[in-house]
């Protein structure tokens, strides 16, 4: 059976890896420090191998931005989407996030704009990362 916290855990550690966050959490926040990183889980898909042996575990990161300053918010945005310090890049760049996995991949973006968030508009865009463990 999958360790959610250590995967979680592996995902921070990898998002970590970059200069460009103020804050990655594991979970989300009472209060943001941006630019930021959310990581938060959103299903489970079990039996993937006989007996048991594996599962797919979908999580979703939130990258957060102010959007006082679009222009350079919206470029640092840009450079987490795509590129070499993308949130894939980041994240692919250890597939087993420490041993917590067998593989892992960012498969998507989506949600890019604003995000309300405690009453706040942000700008930002949600990953989709697809665990096996």
């Amino acid at each position: 059976m999958a360790d959610i916290a250590a995967i979680r855990s592996g995902l921070k550690t990898r998002l970590a890896t970059s200069s460009t966050f103020v804050q990655i959490a594991a979970t989300m926040p009472d209060t943001i420090s941006p630019p930021c990183a959310v990581i938060d889980i959103e299903g489970v898909t079990y039996h993937q191998a006989f007996g048991n042996g594996l599962e797919l575990l979908t999580f979703q990161v939130t990258v957060i931005a102010q959007r006082f300053d679009t222009a350079a918010n919206q470029a640092l945005l840009d450079g987490l989407i795509s590129g070499s310090g993308s949130v894939r890049a980041l994240i692919e760049g250890d597939v087993t996030l420490g041993g917590a996995c067998s593989t892992c991949q960012v498969t998507q973006m989506t949600n890019h704009g604003l995000l309300p968030i405690n009453e706040t508009d942000y700008i930002g865009a949600n990953f989709q990362v697809e665990v096996y463990a």
